[in-house]
């Protein structure tokens, strides 16, 4: 574990954010604009913007409905609920933070920067985000500075022009990810700067870290120096600390998994707290619950055995493979809890095939409608549409934690990779039907299917494996352009490794050609053009300079994945089980 965040650590170190100047109009994509509250207050703001097309409002009324500020309700009541679960959110997404980027503070130091986020949060937004409008009934985000500034720590797009349009303005923990990576550097860059006394002087880093954070690198002293307004209006709020006017209870933990949603996952489980323990079995004490187990897997308790997924976002089919009604809720389950019974883990692709009416990778659909294709499932929008009647490959599942299986499939569209909403259990066939392979236009075909030819295009050759397993013994080398036959595909794991099935010189064995997700090398060591054939473009090796749907190419979309990366090794240091 150590030793990946230091891969982390100094990875990040690569990608410091240059920003460049944008001539970005007022309110930049700002529909829905209203001013309906034109106070700033804590939860309030003089303008609000529609979510669209930055990302997904049923998406924040799904997942994020404690952290929403409706305007709807007595203002004096609803200002103290918001305010109560919006710092139980920003003290854990602060500590988790720094917990992956300086594992080694000091707990002054955690309090501090604790501190210090909720007072950048309070200068720059009076910790605002996101506003349920009584004008539209829409769930809106608050926009500052002319429209320029996005969301609570106030993301400007003319400075981060590219990362707004990959959508780390809207969703709130992307947000402050990418703003505490900017405020974090200056923190450190605060510790040895001539205006602060020492680096255990927290007022004074503090203080340092917001002049730079606010007026860039040059002006870390500016608020010893020649203070501006900015550092005049910090100042009076770091001291008079006003959100704890608003804040009954300090230790309230929040219902949202804010590690989970900071990971990068979209549809995580909602925290949860037990009730008191009775005469009853577990299994009829968890049964409406899902499980999280010591060692990272999500589960349900069925059949006197932990059923369990290795991502929780995937966790929905559990209860389809099971015939389970649970809730969107996780029990986090202790050690010794864990151990009780034996565990049984399902790859995703295995689990998800269960779904009610539900399509697998691979899988040739049809859209009933045109529908937006968003980088991510709840993510922003490409502002590129599928075609009513037209047939895709699907490249990912992924369903939501919705009782109703809300479905979204990863397609390609022309050059454009994304995921399309393709309704639910009861509405799917108003989205997205089966579709005939023989439909899917050759340059949105990526996996190949039973009785295809494809081509070896890797210089030194594929293995042939005798299975699927990580361990599989290696029966043979099968040259470069050597042409196949696929029997069979079989797509598993967590980043949708495809196998093809196939048979050279009369032995049988798979060949690994290739990942889905989180990797450059989509399929790229087979083709289904044969390699003297130059006239016709290779389908299944998508053109690099296509963004990426995963994480847009910008550094926090690195730095989603890495903390991925670190929480994964965290359960693999505690012992993973092989998939069932």
């Amino acid at each position: 574990m150590n030793q990946s965040i230091f891969v982390l650590l100094a990875v990040l170190t690569l990608f410091n954010a240059h920003a460049l100047p944008n001539d970005t109009e007022n309110f930049y994509l700002c529909a829905g604009k209203t001013t309906e509250n034109t106070s700033w207050n804590f939860g309030t703001a003089p303008a609000y913007c529609d979510i669209n097309p930055f990302g997904d409002p049923k998406f924040v009324d799904d997942y994020l409905g404690q952290i929403i500020f409706d305007s709807g309700r007595n203002v004096t009541v609803e200002r103290r609920r918001y305010m109560n679960e919006l710092n139980a959110v920003i003290q854990a997404a602060a500590k988790y933070y720094l917990s992956v980027r300086k594992p080694e503070a000091s707990s002054e130091e955690v309090s501090a920067w604790t501190y210090a986020i909720k007072a950048v949060a309070n200068q720059e937004t009076f910790w605002s985000h996101y506003f349920r409008s009584i004008l539209d009934s829409k769930t809106k985000m608050m926009r500052g500075d002319s429209g320029h500034g996005h969301g609570m720590m106030q993301i400007d797009d003319r400075w981060h022009f590219t990362q707004i349009n990959e959508g780390k303005g809207w969703q709130i923990f992307e947000n402050m990810v990418y703003a505490m990576e900017i405020y974090y550097a200056e923190w450190q860059n605060a510790s040895e700067a001539s205006c602060v006394s020492s680096a255990n002087n927290w007022r004074e880093r503090t203080r340092a870290a917001y002049s730079a954070y606010n007026g860039g690198p040059t002006k870390i002293c500016r608020w010893l120096d020649n203070p501006a307004w900015q550092d005049d209006g910090f100042l009076g709020k770091f001291d008079a600390e006003n959100w704890q006017l608003y804040i009954t209870d300090n230790a309230i933990v929040s219902e949202i998994d804010v590690e989970c949603l900071m990971e990068g996952v979209e549809f995580c489980l909602p925290n949860y707290q037990p009730p008191a323990p009775d005469n009853d079995s577990d299994e009829q004490i968890w049964r409406y619950n899902f499980l999280t187990l010591a060692t990272g897997e999500t589960c349900l308790l069925a059949q006197g055995e932990y059923q369990c997924v290795e991502q929780e976002q995937d966790a929905v089919c559990l209860s389809a493979m099971f015939d389970r009604i649970a809730s969107a809720s996780a029990i986090a389950l202790t050690a010794q809890q864990s151990q009780r019974y034996q565990k049984k883990l399902y790859d995703r692709h295995q689990c998800t095939a269960k779904l009610q009416h539900g399509f697998s990778v691979g899988d040739i659909i049809v859209t009933a409608k045109d529908i937006n294709i968003r980088h991510t499932a709840a993510g922003a929008d490409t502002n590129v549409d599928s075609e009513t009647g037209s047939a895709y490959q699907i490249l990912d599942v992924v369903v939501s934690l919705a009782p109703v299986q809300e479905r979204y499939y990863k397609i390609k569209h022309n050059s454009t990779f994304g995921y399309v909403f393709a309704g639910d259990y009861d509405t799917w066939q108003d989205w997205a039907y089966e579709g005939d392979a023989n439909a899917l236009d050759a340059n949105n075909k990526i996996i190949a299917m039973s009785g295809d030819t494809v081509y070896v295009t890797a210089d030194n050759g594929l293995p042939l494996l005798s299975s699927t397993q990580d361990d599989a013994d290696m029966l043979a080398t099968i040259t470069n352009e050597t042409e196949l036959t696929v029997n069979d595909v079989t797509v598993q794991g967590i980043n949708n490794d495809v196998y093809y099935h196939v048979t050279v010189n009369e032995q049988s064995g798979v060949v690994h050609v290739g990942t889905l997700l989180s990797d450059a090398n989509t399929l790229a060591h087979v083709s289904f053009t044969a390699p003297n054939d130059s006239g016709t473009n290779q389908p299944n090796k998508p053109n690099n300079d296509q963004p990426s749907s995963e994480s847009g190419g910008s550094w926090h979309g690195l730095l989603l994945v890495l903390l991925a990366i670190v929480i994964r090794c965290r359960w693999q240091l505690k012992g993973v089980n092989k998939y069932a």
